[in-house]
């Protein structure tokens, strides 16, 4: 096979090694991050890649190197140190829970249950470096967004971003689950949003590699055997913080709803079902606190 020398060449060769690669979930868009990769190589933006142009001999050999890091499974937002995330551009590093586009859901529900209130109170748990809260407090400014989260060094990433973007209505605490949040506020939240961990702790070594050994272990498992301790506080601890007709927003894996369904009527939520993104790789559990 000849040397790639176009950004096509490149394109398709680094879409083939990421194809092939065992580290990385099978539902990458492996073109699009081909072309991505290209693209921060070159340090233009994704839409002005040219397929006949040739980079050089250096661009070529630094952009497969990018290529053969991510399919050894490093995740991509660590490699450019930053990410897209609801139309922000949020900077990422290693350590903490690397911002998922799927989360975009939680988002896109919580703005809806959010319509029409004036002052809303809004807290994300397990908030990670605050993807979500960013994203719900620069849609809401009139909103008092918190951000809970038990690492404090994840919660330096949240803060540094909501900086650098102008973001104001947005407290990041360092918290177990809600033990940090101020009293005053029980009973006057209007949506809770969270993406826990929800991993059994036997089934990490299935995890792939992007995931596996580039995640804190505390923001996949719990430790328990069937990941779901941190899920029954996040529900039985969130419910007494809703206001009536208070919502409580949990991302999870499909094969998860029922069982947290379950949780929510548990907690005396009304179950409101899921929902879903249009690629199915998520679901949002919505649960409701009955109005007066």
């Amino acid at each position: 096979m000849s040397e790639p020398v176009t950004a096509q060449d490149l394109i398709d060769l680094g879409e083939r090694v990421l194809q092939d690669s065992t580290h990385l979930f099978d539902d990458h868009d492996n073109r699009l991050e081909a072309e991505q990769l290209l693209a921060f190589t070159l340090d233009i933006d994704h839409d002005d890649l040219n397929a006949k142009v040739e980079p050089s001999r250096r661009l070529r050999e630094r952009y497969l190197s990018l290529i053969a890091r991510r399919a050894g499974g490093e995740p991509f937002p660590f490699i450019t140190g930053r990410i897209e995330f609801y139309g922000l551009d949020l900077k990422v590093k290693p350590g903490a829970f690397v911002p998922r586009p799927s989360s975009e859901l939680t988002v896109d529900r919580a703005l809806k249950r959010l319509k029409g209130r004036k002052k809303p109170v809004v807290i994300d748990v397990c908030a990670g470096a605050a993807p979500i809260a960013l994203a719900i407090a620069d849609e809401f400014p009139s909103a008092d967004v918190w951000a809970l989260e038990i690492d404090e060094e994840a919660l330096v990433q949240g803060r540094s971003n909501a900086r650098r973007l102008g973001i104001r209505n947005l407290t990041a605490r360092a918290s177990d689950m809600y033990s940090e949040l101020p009293h005053e506020l029980v009973g006057k939240v209007d949506v809770i949003t969270g993406h826990v961990p929800y991993v059994p702790h036997g089934e990490l070594e299935d995890m792939p590699t992007e995931v596996r050994d580039h995640e804190p272990i505390y923001t996949l498992t719990d430790q328990s055997a069937d990941g779901l301790t941190l899920m029954r506080r996040a529900v039985q601890e969130g419910a007494p913080l809703l206001r009536p007709g208070g919502w409580l927003l949990l991302e999870v894996s499909d094969d998860l709803g029922k069982k947290i369904q379950k949780l929510y009527r548990k907690a005396q939520l009304e179950d409101h079902g899921v929902a879903t993104d249009n690629d199915g790789l998520s679901i949002v559990v919505e649960g409701r606190k009955p109005p007066k």
